[in-house]
């Protein structure tokens, strides 16, 4: 059963009534109530004086799948270790890549540890792409930002000089 025809009645009906403008804006973290979708079907099914009603029909099959917090998420939001990110694309910066499959992959970590030492709070991502292992820093909207960080970089470390900014699906914390 295809449910998108019905979640955009819903939220047809939802936007005409006028209730939908508080009921976009709950705490999706809050523990008040089952799930996000339930807060929104719980404030829209709620009377209020001088208000319109609005009745919704619908098989409880459909309210338990609104209200399980898996559905629905958009393709761009990853859970990782219950954290929430939204990936875009961003910018990053490649602090090291080798291809010497031993050496490499030891100075990737050697040079991760230094910079997790100087810049904690920035994410560093080691990974191995055959037959390269790669090590890249950050997650930064605009190439503006990177640059600044990459300039800051090139003064702080003696191998400044074989960074670069790489154009990559960022992870932005939610």
């Amino acid at each position: 059963m295809n449910i998108k025809p019905i979640l955009v009645c819903l939220l047809v009906s939802a936007v005409l009534s006028g209730r939908a403008q508080n009921a976009f804006f709950l705490d999706f973290d809050s523990q008040e109530s089952a799930g996000p979708q339930n807060a929104f079907l719980e404030q829209l099914l709620s009377f209020e004086p001088g208000e319109g009603v609005v009745r919704i029909e619908q098989d409880q099959r459909l309210i338990e799948r609104l209200g399980n917090p898996g559905v629905n998420v958009p393709a761009n939001v990853q859970v990782v270790e219950g954290r929430r990110y939204l990936q875009l694309t961003g910018y990053r910066i490649q602090i090291f890549s080798g291809n010497n499959h031993a050496a490499s992959k030891t100075e990737a970590f050697q040079k991760e540890a230094a910079v997790k030492a100087a810049v904690p709070e920035l994410t560093t991502y080691v990974r191995y792409s055959a037959p390269f292992w790669r090590l890249r820093v950050g997650d930064f909207l605009t190439y503006e930002e990177a640059y600044e960080m990459l300039l800051r970089f090139r003064k702080t470390f003696a191998y400044g000089r074989e960074m670069s900014i790489v154009r990559e699906k960022i992870n932005i914390a939610l």
